[in-house]
Order: C-alpha cells, then structure tokens, then sequence
C-alpha cells in the first residue's frame, strides 16, 4: 500500500512537470521569441541538474529521502507559481531554472524508494514509469485545455495545485515510510573519480547514453513539435491531444515492459525504441494534418516509452544499493547534459534552418546512435527481485 502512495505522488508531480513544458515554447513563441531563444529558454531547465546531479545523489545516499523530496516539491510550487503572478520570458526563465533542480530533487527519491521495494525490479520500474505516463498524458491535456481558453496565469496554477496535493502527501507520510529505502548505513562518501570509474563498465555506458538520447529527443518533440503543429494551424488544445496521445502509447508499452524483457534481450528492445524514434522523427516534417501527426506520435511513444525504464533497471541492477543514489545522479547528470545541449543546438539549427530540420537531425542522430549503443550478449534477461531479505540487491545482472 506505501509503495501506491509513493506512485500516486509521482502521478501529480509529473502532471504538473509535464503539463507546462509544452506551454513554456508556446507561450515563448506567442510572445515572439526565435527558435533559437527557445532552444536556450527550455535548455535551461537541465542546467543546474546536469551540473548537480551527482551530488544530490549522494547526499539521497546519505540524508533522509523525504527532506529531499520536500525540498524538491517546495521548489517546484515556487517555480510554477511564479509565472502566475507575472508571464514573461524572463520569468519563464527563472521558472525552468527552479523548475530543473527541484524536480531533480523528486526524481532521484522517487527512483531509488521504488526501485529498492520488495519485488521484481523490473515490474517496479515499469510501474513507476507507467505513472510517469499517465502523468504525461494527463497533463498535456488539461494544460493544452486550459491554455487555449484562459492563458498562461492558469495554466500555471493548475499545476502548481498539482504539486501541492503530491507535497502535502509526502508530509503526511510516516516517516518511518520513506527511510525504509532511502538512506543506507554502509554509505562511504564516494570522491568524482569513483563515480566516473562507474563508466567502465561498457554496457552500463551505452545504457546511460541510451537513455540521455531518449530523454533528450523527448524534450525536442515537446518543445519543437507544439511550435512546428502551431504553424500548420493546429490548435494549442489539439496539440495537447497530440501529446497525449504519445504518453498514452507509453502507457501501453511500458504494461508490455517485462514480457519484452522477458522474451527479449534488454540490449534488443533498446536498440529497436532507437530505430524507431529515429525513423518517426525523420517522418514528422512530411505531415501537416492532426490524425497523421497523432499517428507519428504514437510511434515515438512505444519508442521513447521504454528507453527510460530498461536503462534505469540496469543502471540500479549494476550497481550496490549504498550507491544507488550516486548511479541514479550520474545516469541524470547525462540525461541532463543532453537536454541542456541538444535544445540549444538544435535551436540554432531551426533558427538557421527552420523547424523540419531539427526533426531530421535529430532522427539521425538516433538511428546512428542505435548501432553504436548496441549491447552485448551479457544483456541475456534474468528475472530478479531487487531485493534479498537483508536489503541487498540478488545480482547485480539484467
């Protein structure tokens, strides 16, 4: 029962986080800003996590897991409240900027108490991930909605409600609750060199890489995709359809998660999402109207839907539970860099270009680097639990 209130709060975290990043590049384009602007305005969102991410972790391996999450979600409601009481881009900027960090906060807690429940890890992850999803389609609805007929002050209101409900949870909760699996007596502060000693291991790289990949190309669509269907006369609540129509094809994928790996090798079933993201992406520019752009959508989200979840059970699978939060910090901290990056560049790109050739570039970027992540046969798939009786992770194998 403790493990549905952890998933619930991440349900209306996510609602909020992912009902407003689509409005930051449309309100930014409403307001005139250039590609290249938004590129830097929804870049900014991952600058202070792909800097600091590391060392949240290892303070979640040392500190109570629910002051970090209370931290995060009290930086959250500042981040969304803020552009309600003044909408501008220089607000939005400070908004993504709290917004980065204090969501980094949740996200790492969130990851670690799930993954170290009793149980199949993989059934755990996918069923964190699948209310991640649901938080993804849910939120680009109501937001598309609220957006289009009474703007951006109570778009970002609603989510900032969101975020209160999933903070007043987390007070409530016991806590004997959270430190069941969150900080770890056998914790030895680890130095940066160690930490990237982690990367080592080959398999585990091309996982983190994956997962950054998948992670960034995520962002591009929810960034580039609302202002490129805008220009094609698509309506802001059409858009958030569209949106969702994504996350609920992520839904169906991730309920789909443990058969694949079962069945399959992780290493396959994360190539293949690659191969198939690239080719949606590279398809998009071709199409003006709602039902084939829906179409696309649903593709990127089977996708990009298990990328996410396949390379963080490895990532928690490969390493001890003292380290938990170190591996969850590094695998974010490329997460991040990527984000921060990729909406930069490919900004600069549309603002030379135009918006088309951000989405073949970056379906490229993706099928090549489907064949340059590809594992190795160690990836042979073993059902685990995540957990022995004492606490310590079965294997640390996939």
């Amino acid at each position: 029962m403790i493990l549905y209130n952890f998933l619930i709060m991440n349900i209306f975290y996510m609602i909020a986080l992912t009902g407003t990043r689509p409005i930051v590049s449309l309100f930014a384009d409403y307001c005139g800003a250039t590609p290249t602007l938004i590129g830097l305005l929804v870049s900014t969102y991952a600058l202070l996590p792909m800097l600091l991410s590391i060392t949240v972790g290892k303070w979640l391996d040392y500190y109570n897991a629910r002051k970090i999450t209370l931290l995060g979600g009290g930086g959250m409601m500042v981040a969304l409240f803020i552009p309600v009481l003044s909408p501008n881009i220089l607000t939005l900027f400070f908004s993504q900027i709290t917004l980065g960090f204090s969501q980094l906060c949740v996200l790492l807690t969130m990851q670690k108490i799930v993954g170290n429940f009793p149980g199949n890890r993989d059934k755990l992850i996918a069923s964190f991930s699948l209310t991640a999803s649901i938080g993804e389609l849910v939120g680009p609805l109501i937001s598309g909605y609220v957006y289009e007929h009474y703007g951006v002050e109570y778009t970002y209101a609603s989510s900032t409600a969101f975020v209160l409900i999933a903070f007043l949870m987390g007070v409530l909760l016991k806590s004997s609750y959270w430190h069941r699996n969150s900080s770890s007596s056998s914790y030895q502060k680890q130095n940066l060199r160690s930490t990237l000693q982690l990367l080592a291991q080959v398999n585990l790289r091309k996982a983190l890489i994956i997962s950054g990949l998948v992670l960034y190309s995520k962002d591009l669509f929810t960034a580039y995709f609302p202002v490129y269907a805008a220009g094609a006369g698509i309506s802001a609540s059409q858009i958030g359809v569209i949106l969702s129509a994504m996350a609920g094809m992520s839904i169906v994928v991730r309920l789909l998660q443990f058969y694949l790996v079962k069945t399959f090798s992780r290493g396959k079933v994360l190539t293949v999402t690659l191969i198939i993201s690239g080719v949606s992406f590279l398809l998009i520019p071709f199409f003006t109207l709602p039902v084939p752009l829906t179409g696309l959508a649903l593709f990127l989200g089977a996708g990009l839907g298990l990328g996410q979840p396949l390379s963080l059970v490895f990532s928690l699978n490969q390493s001890p539970v003292e380290r938990h939060g170190e591996v969850l910090g590094l695998r974010l901290t490329i997460n991040r860099a990527s984000q921060f990056a990729a909406p930069f560049l490919f900004g600069t790109i549309g603002g030379i270009a135009g918006i088309p050739p951000i989405f073949w570039v970056s379906g490229g970027v993706l099928l090549i680097g489907s064949y340059f992540t590809r594992m190795t046969s160690v990836l042979k798939t073993k059902s685990v639990s995540s957990i022995d009786g004492k606490g310590y992770p079965n294997k640390f194998i996939t």
